[in-house]
């Protein structure tokens, strides 16, 4: 198919509007959606008996050091109440939430409104929690299994020594994604803790690119566009031109060369999508390859 026709098809195809996406993948994390946050953060954390503890956050995330507590807690600066939600059942450790109110709660009345909140976030999840034990699949909650580091999956999975550890996370430490989603729903995460924000993705449009030996990847900027109004959720052009800069303004070293990386010619996995800052997701058209092909854009609302 030649460059014209392929960006063509999709200039016709994204007339359309798509589905949201919600990241991560998984039926228990995908119910995560229904829960109110108030204002608060939460952090749902996921430990097998064999597998550091991995979270999924809303908000901003909960340090580690709060789930292994049980309660209501208590920081310099700030207040937290801390539950397990299912514990030791079979190779489940446990499965904890953890909300902070985001500061300190020095008056009565302050704790008191903020339990209240976190009791109603608890019963939500207790209830979806109970759905999936009723089904006897607890897959749902060995999130953990799922999520590692990228240092870890050099090591561990791809079996690489120090010498090419440092040179194949040049490409990564350059683009500097928070996570990438893999095939078979894994997930790479850039830091040293396993944790994934949770977000509801609207697609916006899609960016076409080819490649050329003197030149590199050539953006085509923001070439295919979707014809949904997403400004209910805060998704108005200036934010979506905003968003999508931040990678064309290297598109080369953010995201071409991360997507097509000689990593991943030795492993099983291939790259679905990239995050970047929590809020733009980028996932790669499935018939794109190095030479030519389209890069999808997904948003996450600024109201979330």
């Amino acid at each position: 198919m030649s460059r014209a026709d392929l960006f063509g098809k999709y200039t016709q195809l994204y007339q359309k509007t798509r589905a949201r996406e919600i990241v991560p993948e998984g039926p228990f994390v995908r119910q995560l959606s229904d829960i109110t946050r108030s204002g608060l953060d939460i952090g749902i954390f996921f430990k097998s008996k064999r597998k550091k503890p991995a979270q999924v956050f809303m908000g901003n995330p909960i340090p580690f050091e709060v789930a292994k507590e049980e309660g209501f807690l208590e920081t310099e600066e700030e207040s937290f109440l801390c539950r397990t939600i299912l514990s030791d059942i079979r190779s489940l450790e446990y499965l904890k939430v953890a909300i902070s109110a985001g500061f300190l709660l020095d008056a009565y009345q302050e704790r008191v409104d903020f339990l209240k909140k976190c009791q109603r976030i608890i019963d939500v999840l207790l209830r979806k929690a109970r759905n999936v034990v009723h089904m006897g699949d607890f897959t749902p909650f060995h999130f953990d299994n799922r999520v590692s580091t990228l240092q870890d999956f050099l090591k561990t999975t791809l079996k690489m020594d120090e010498v090419s550890i440092e040179a194949a996370s040049i490409a990564f430490n350059v683009a500097d994604p928070l996570y990438i989603t893999l095939t078979g729903n894994d997930i790479i995460v850039m830091g040293d803790d396993c944790a994934i924000p949770h977000g509801v993705f609207y697609f916006v449009g899609g960016i076409g690119y080819t490649f050329d030996k003197k030149l590199g990847a050539v953006s085509e900027e923001r070439l295919f566009r979707t014809s949904e109004d997403l400004s209910q959720f805060g998704i108005d052009k200036a934010y979506i031109e905003t968003k999508i800069s931040q990678v064309t303004e290297d598109f080369q070293n953010s995201l071409h060369s991360l997507i097509f990386s000689d990593v991943w010619k030795k492993s099983p996995a291939k790259p679905l999508s990239v995050n970047f800052d929590g809020d733009i997701l980028i996932r790669a058209e499935p018939t794109s390859e190095i030479w030519m092909g389209v890069f999808e854009v997904y948003l996450k609302s600024p109201k979330s």
